[in-house]
């Protein structure tokens, strides 16, 4: 009974300094870990939120950006670190296909994370180098038949979002698209804006400056309606009904974390979406801004994680080992 009386109170009082760290959470800087290149939509999610979520925790939010293997790297470190709240993930969708995209992956997608919250969603846009002889979707198209694997699109890595967006259009429009894989936006990006590619998908705020500048034409954007940030350019689904690719951002925590500290950080990053002035940024970036409470994160991550594995083992995609 002794023995017992000891366990029990052990265990409570385990529970009692894992309950006391949480209420005072955060005493220190948290990370946020962003494992894609500066200058995509990840990162601007990242530094806005950070940014904002700062003076509401009271604690420095850092963004540090982890690339590499679509998001794996910084994801594994995430995974393997401390469950206590202070690195935390801000990714995007790319963390639902990599399981179907790579035979193996340092971490358990489905049992080494807990999402916190959504914070936004984009549609992919399809934007293209000035001097292409095409302007909509159906020129491209009509290019890409006369011209098979003539058509060259940039990914900033093999199997991140916007190469599974241009695998869509290839398949829905029954044309050879010739895919050129980078390391990372800002190399891709680099080359679009050369002429050295043809095209690339990518989110909105990854294209909307260099849009608004002229150094790229956008050619459709893949959402169900034309969005407020790009008006004048018309959806994918004007051509292809249903078509619609969107990526959504949000933030996971190492399993094992406090329940009462994956409700603060939900709280918190609440608060910043609430804020009007955050709209309004997002809204210039041609993001949606999300919300809600994790498990209602952790169904749109579960569902995802299944629509990605029917379409990746459809087209028989495979990156990595």
């Amino acid at each position: 009974m002794k023995t017992i009386l000891r366990v029990v109170a052990a265990a409570w009082l385990m529970t009692a300094c894992w309950t006391a760290g949480a209420a005072e959470y955060p005493e220190r800087p948290i990370r946020m870990i962003a494992p894609f290149a500066p200058g995509g939509g990840s990162d601007v999610v990242a530094r806005l939120v950070a940014q904002k979520l700062t003076p509401i925790l009271g604690q420095s939010v850092v963004v540090e950006n982890r690339p590499g293997a679509s998001g794996i790297i910084g994801a594994d470190h995430v995974a393997k670190a401390a469950p206590d709240g202070y690195t935390i993930l801000m990714t995007n969708s790319a963390l639902t296909s990599n399981p179907w995209l790579y035979k193996s992956l340092p971490y358990d997608t489905e049992k080494d994370f807990v999402p916190v919250i959504e914070l936004a969603s984009a549609p992919t846009l399809l934007a293209a180098y000035p001097g292409v002889p095409f302007n909509t979707v159906p020129q491209l198209v009509a290019y890409a038949k006369q011209h098979p694997k003539h058509v060259t699109v940039g990914t900033p890595g093999a199997g991140q979002m916007s190469h599974l967006a241009a695998e869509m259009l290839s398949q829905t429009s029954n044309t050879e698209l010739t895919m050129v894989h980078y390391k990372g936006t800002a190399n891709s990006l680099a080359d679009l804006i050369s002429g050295n590619i043809m095209m690339s998908f990518g989110t909105v705020p990854g294209f909307v400056n260099q849009i608004k500048a002229g150094k790229l034409k956008p050619i459709a954007v893949a959402s169900t309606k034309r969005i407020s940030a790009l008006p004048q350019v018309p959806t994918v689904a004007e051509t292809y009904p249903g078509f619609e690719m969107t990526v959504w951002f949000g933030v996971f925590v190492p399993a094992g974390t406090p329940q009462a500290v994956v409700d603060k950080l939900n709280a918190g990053m609440s608060q910043v979406l609430a804020d009007p002035a955050v709209h309004a940024r997002f809204d210039d970036e041609g993001l949606v801004p999300g919300g809600g409470s994790p498990a209602q994160f952790d169904a749109l991550f579960h569902k995802d994680l299944k629509d990605w594995g029917v379409f990746i083992k459809a087209r028989d995609i495979h990156v990595g080992s």
